[in-house]
Formats: C-alpha cells, structure tokens, sequence
C-alpha cells in the first residue's frame, strides 16, 4: 500500500512539474501575427483579373494550411477600376476568416498630406471594404510607407484622428523588403524565364532569413522577455510563391501564429515613440526612443542592384515589353 502511495504522489508530482513547464512556455512563447500590406494586390504595374485571382487564393490557401487568421490592410484605389473583382477578392479574405484593415484609397503619404485630406483617404478607403464587413466595423490602419507622422505634434494629431474614425494604427517589427523583389520575379515569370525566376526567388527567401536573423537579435537585445511581433508581407505574386517557406520558417524558429489583436494587447505595443521623417519598423524606433541597444546599421539591406533590377523590371512591365 505504501509503494502504491509513494507512486501517485510521484506521477501528481510530476503532473504537477510538467504542467508548470508548460505554463512557464505558454506564458513566454515566441509568438506573431502575420499582416499583408495592398490588399488585393501590390499597386506597381497591372496584372490581369485572373492573375489576381490566383495569387489571392494561393495567398490563402496557405494561410489555411498553417491555421493562420492574418490581417489585411486594403488599398481599394488599386482596383478603383474593377469594382465588382474588387468586392470579390476582399469577400474570399473576409469569408476566410482573416481580418480586413485600412491602407487609404489612394496609397498617399501622410507626410506629404494634409491631415484632414488624408482623414478623408482613409474613410474613402473603406468604402468597398464596409460592404464586405456588412455590420462588422474595421479596426486596424496601416499607414502606406510607414509614414506615422514626421513630427510628435503630427503623429499624435493622426493618432487622434484615427481613434475618431474608430481605427487604431498596426504597427511592424519585422518585413522583408518583399516589394523590392517582387517586380524582377513576376517579370522573369512572364518572360517564361522559370529557372530564372526559381533562382531569384531563392535568393528573396535567403535575404528574409538574414531580416528574420537580425530582427530577433535585435529584440534579444531591446528586451528581457521575447515579445510578439507583427510580420508586413504585400500582396503579390513573390509572396503567394513564397508563402508557404516563409511561415515554415517561422514555425522552426519556434513562433506560434496569433491574431493581430492579441499581439497588441501586450504593453509593448502601447508604449509611445519619437517621430521620423521616414518610414521605419518600429523596432527601430522603440530603441531610437530610448537606449540605442541595436547597432542599426547593420541591419540588413537590398543591395543597390537589386534596386536597379526592380526599376528596370518596373519599367518593362508597365511597358509590357518582356
């Protein structure tokens, strides 16, 4: 009876163990939302409807694999055009569960907008998108170019405006510069350039893999605790290619997928920050703010060719001259 004692109380033990582990992991764990900036589609040349169609579902095909509610910032002025594809392209986000923000109508700066001029972009914006949403009011903005305001007085004045509009800025702590690659891929794509196209595409996932590196490192450093991070991909045709390795390597990095309104329930989120002229990711700014822990200039950038390939290929695919 003794050796029978002895043996429950070591498994409730041990039960008891495991489950402060677990506790301890769930209370600290690697999580992130994922977010797509130009929904239903990256505005820098035209593609065809059924392009666009494809892209949006593998897009969200894959999120469904991975059980991911993403959020997306919709630019309706992309496709002020196509009304009708439009409303069919944000109702296959919202039927699929995904929460669908605001990215202003025309895709404008705020730096270079007046603050009520750019007030109304933003309701015009929603138009299409509130049809979709029927009762269901939005939520979340992302301002185009991350430009928050240039000055404290005018980042708190957009602030202010937003919270009258109902909408609360999302901010980024890690992208990958995915706009930069996209233009180059899609025109190798067309050009029937496959191997081309599979090689350069290996060399976007190798450069998100050194942002993912040294973004994490840099919260290591910012931080004593892990926090969660809110991921900006576009909506385009690099990404609905890349998607799937993309979150492959999140998961192996040990990140679990939330939503973006759980992401910013942490303090994190709610502490203020200085203003800048350009637009940055606010892990940058959250240490500019205060300790400069992160040598910044180390972090990892497109290489000037890169650019130049992405304007060549801009030009040629606007001219359609492939």
């Amino acid at each position: 009876m003794f050796i029978i004692k002895l043996i429950h109380v070591s498994i409730v033990a041990y039960a008891c163990l495991a489950s402060l582990c677990v506790d301890a992991r769930e209370h600290h764990p690697k999580s992130i939302s994922i977010t797509f900036d130009d929904v239903p589609i990256h505005g820098e040349f035209t593609l065809p409807a059924q392009s666009l169609k494809d892209i949006n579902q593998q897009l969200l095909d894959t999120l469904k694999k991975y059980k991911i509610q993403a959020t997306g910032f919709v630019n309706e002025g992309h496709l002020k055009n196509d009304p009708k594809l439009l409303q069919s392209l944000l109702s296959d986000w919202h039927k699929h569960g995904h929460e669908l923000g605001n990215h202003t109508f025309s895709h404008i700066s705020y730096h270079k907008t007046e603050l009520d001029t750019y007030l109304a972009d933003i309701q015009k914006g929603a138009t299409t998108t509130q049809t979709v949403l029927g009762k269901q009011k939005q939520k979340f903005f992302r301002p185009p170019y991350l430009h928050a305001g240039d000055t404290n007085a005018s980042q708190q004045m957009l602030d202010k405006g937003l919270e009258k509009l109902g909408l609360r800025l999302v901010p980024v702590t890690m992208e990958n510069a995915d706009y930069v690659f996209d233009a180059p891929y899609t025109a190798k794509l067309q050009n029937k350039q496959m191997a081309a196209a599979n090689t350069y595409k290996q060399q976007y996932l190798t450069f998100t893999e050194q942002r993912l590196d040294f973004y994490e490192s840099a919260s290591a450093k910012m931080f004593d605790k892990p926090v969660p991070h809110i991921l900006m991909l576009h909506v385009n045709q690099l990404n609905a290619d890349s998607l799937d390795s993309i979150l492959m390597s999140l998961q192996s990095r040990g990140y679990h997928f939330q939503s973006l309104e759980k992401t910013l329930q942490h303090p994190v989120y709610s502490q203020p920050t200085q203003a800048f002229k350009f637009g940055i990711h606010w892990l940058f700014r959250w240490d500019k703010s205060k300790e400069n822990k992160v040598k910044w200039a180390t972090e990892p950038e497109p290489s000037a060719e890169a650019f130049a390939e992405h304007q060549q290929a801009i030009t040629t695919l606007k001219n359609g001259k492939l």
